[in-house]
């Protein structure tokens, strides 16, 4: 069998795996290792295996990845996503849809300084879900605000999608940061507009009196903690004061003490969050060391040159070979986890895509926006099943349906970062 045949034969009983419900860092760290002793002896293979694992859980970018995990769970026992909801709802009162506009302006924010979709989502469900039913919500356009509101986790800096696709990619974690500000900011506001779209009757915007101009820029103000802690950390990252794993440490620090100054975290909720970050941690890194066995695999394999070369050969466009890669995500979305999805993909398709002249900067920014697409796209899209799972009366028939006009807006999205392409590069071109 050849090297090319063995790469596509490892991805196959990989995906075989994972369609068998195995854990998707066993899937990939199975194939890898046994690939790796198909191209190489057992003696080599355990040297590879021991040097790898070895060398990302001692790896410094990757140490990024547990401090923004407790900065998260801390912001979240903090209850600092009520507090967003609440100023985003003063903000947005007596507009149409105005509490399923706040549920999505309040995910966005909160995503800010929790970086992951799965926890923004469940955080805001437990909050905005039981006050948009209060106020005559239906009950699936109430959820799918939610769900949609809560992908923003994975565009919005900081975000650990990126931070992973950049050790695979060997970028610079500040420049995806960056690039992926403003993409995450016009998602949001084509997440409202679909909202504002949807809305029928708004019961709040007649039942509410309209508050004041003072009065809306006095909620905006109310979550100074969250104002604070972001600029402490994304902004130190984009004025050079920090490095993204120094304002990760920032940001973990400052969520405790502002945590323990407002009184809304003791010395329980701090244990409860550090034993939380361990566990996700773990677990995202059991994925990360199967992802590095695996791509070493595949690099063996020289399957990714292969398939580059076959694709030039066969004349085919940039535009097209783009759009096959988007496809290909979209439909991996439908049955793959975030995570898992750009450790099996990004080794394969970044070769392909940087042969082609497409910055992987940029082409961090579009997986981060596909991967969010996946989020909510049903069958299989993670925030639905987190919302369903908190809300036993909801209907998951009715959660599909209502959820496909949100589809729409990162379709657009991928479409804006085609055409426009500086819409992701123009800011980390000018930062840095």
């Amino acid at each position: 069998m050849s090297s090319f045949a063995l790469g596509l034969s490892g991805i196959g009983i990989m995906f075989a795996l994972l369609l068998a419900r195995q854990p998707v860092w066993l899937a990939l760290a199975a194939c890898g290792i046994i690939g790796n002793s198909i191209l190489n002896s057992v003696s080599m293979t355990k040297f590879v295996t021991g040097t790898g694992v070895f060398d990302l859980a001692s790896s410094y970018p990757l140490s990024v990845i547990p401090l923004f995990v407790l900065m998260g769970e801390v912001a979240s026992g903090s209850r600092m996503s009520r507090d967003l909801f609440q100023a985003a709802r003063v903000a947005l009162s007596g507009l149409r849809g105005g509490l399923s506009m706040a549920s999505i302006a309040a995910s966005g924010a909160f995503g800010a300084i929790c970086g992951s979709s799965v926890a923004t989502a469940a955080s805001m469900t437990r909050i905005a879900l039981p006050e948009m039913r209060h106020a005559g919500y239906e009950e699936g356009y109430a959820a799918s605000s939610v769900a949609a509101g809560g992908s923003l986790g994975i565009l919005i800096p900081p975000s650990i999608i990126l931070v992973i696709y950049g050790s695979i990619a060997e970028a610079s974690v500040a420049r995806l940061f960056a690039a992926s500000m403003i993409p995450g900011l016009v998602l949001l506001l084509l997440y409202l507009v679909v909202a504002w779209v949807l809305a029928g009757r708004a019961v709040d915007a007649e039942n509410q009196p309209k508050p004041s101009a003072l009065e809306r820029v006095k909620a905006l103000l109310k979550p100074w903690h969250f104002i604070l802690l972001f600029v402490s950390t994304i902004g130190g990252i984009y004025a050079g004061i920090f490095s993204p794993n120094e304002a990760a440490s920032v940001g973990a620090f400052g969520a405790i003490l502002i945590g323990f100054l407002r009184r809304t975290l003791d010395w329980s909720g701090l244990v409860n969050a550090i034993q939380a970050s361990v566990r996700i941690s773990c677990g995202l890194f059991l994925i990360i060391i199967g992802a590095k066995l695996f791509a070493t695999f595949i690099v063996q394999t020289r399957l990714p040159d292969t398939l580059l070369e076959l694709a030039m050969a066969a004349e085919l466009t940039p535009f097209l070979i783009m759009a096959l890669i988007v496809v290909i995500y979209i439909v991996m979305g439908c049955f793959l986890e975030g995570i898992g999805m750009v450790l099996i993909t990004v080794p394969v398709f970044l070769p392909i895509v940087e042969g082609y002249g497409f910055d992987p900067i940029w082409f961090g920014v579009l997986v981060a926006v596909l991967v969010e697409l996946g989020l909510i796209t049903p069958p299989v899209g993670m925030n639905l099943f987190i919302i369903k799972a908190q809300s036993q009366t909801l209907d998951m028939a009715r959660l599909f349906r209502s959820i496909i006009p949100f589809l729409i807006a990162p379709i657009i999205l991928v479409a804006l970062l085609f055409a426009l392409p500086q819409i992701a590069l123009w800011l980390p071109n000018l930062l840095f």
